[in-house]
């Protein structure tokens, strides 16, 4: 099933929890600007058209918020829409790069990417605002962070000190070790099945991006077959169907 097609590009789709809406980037004007659309129906409106940024979409728990990124304010920062009356409160405002936000099941609390101390590292704050504390201590580089369905494993791209390859890690948030999840390289967009147990991610084969599945415990590795042409940044449904 088709839902846009254009050619420019269309980045970052995210489900809605109902499973009936999706959220994505797309830039068919030449610049980004994020769309919600009805999957059934597909009507689909302007969400965000401000100067600079606008990516990386993020549902809220209830589906009545979206977290996204803007930089109309200058740094990359990340801001939260009320779907209902339209209101957009600015959640970071500290220096540096901030993004790639990913909802708590509490609604309240955000986990986001920032190279606020040099390099990109994961932070979770309050969806309201407010201070930011660290959660990524291992490797020079984490970002892209996921939650597993029970909320005790962080899922994200990591790389270790002294390599230079991305790979999918899970980390255990009440110990902090950190395990690598895949055997590949130049992984990116990782995301949790809504069972919690398996990852789906994006990665390069022979030259061409190719989705990947592997079980969240890195026991189980299976590549996804698709089409000719690239894939890339992969999302679950709500629903394993």
């Amino acid at each position: 099933m088709t839902l846009l097609q254009s050619r420019e590009p269309i980045l970052s789709p995210r489900f809605a929890p109902d499973g009936k809406r999706i959220a994505y980037v797309s830039f068919e004007q030449k610049r980004p600007r994020i769309f919600m659309q009805n999957i059934d129906t597909g009507r689909r409106e302007q969400i965000t058209n401000f100067e600079g940024l606008n990516g990386a979409p993020a549902w809220s728990p209830d589906g009545n918020r979206l977290a996204f990124v803007l930089s109309k304010d200058g740094n990359p920062d990340i801001y939260v829409m009320n779907l209902g009356s339209r209101q957009i409160t600015r959640v970071t405002n500290g220096p540096g790069i901030n993004t790639e936000p990913f909802w708590g099941k509490d609604g309240s609390t955000i986990y986001f990417t920032s190279d606020r101390g040099g390099k990109p590292q994961i932070y979770k704050t309050s969806a309201g605002g407010g201070g930011a504390e660290r959660v990524t201590f291992i490797g020079n580089y984490n970002a892209n962070p996921k939650l597993s369905a029970d909320e005790k494993t962080l899922v994200m791209i990591h790389r270790q000190e002294g390599f230079t390859n991305f790979k999918v890690a899970a980390q255990d948030l009440q110990r902090g070790s950190v395990k690598i999840l895949t055997d590949s390289t130049l992984d990116e967009s990782p995301t949790v099945a809504p069972n919690g147990t398996m990852v789906i991610y994006a990665t390069r084969q022979q030259g061409r991006g190719v989705l990947m599945l592997v079980s969240i415990n890195g026991r189980v590795r299976l590549p996804l077959p698709t089409a000719q042409g690239e894939v890339r940044e992969p999302s679950w449904s709500p629903y394993l169907n």
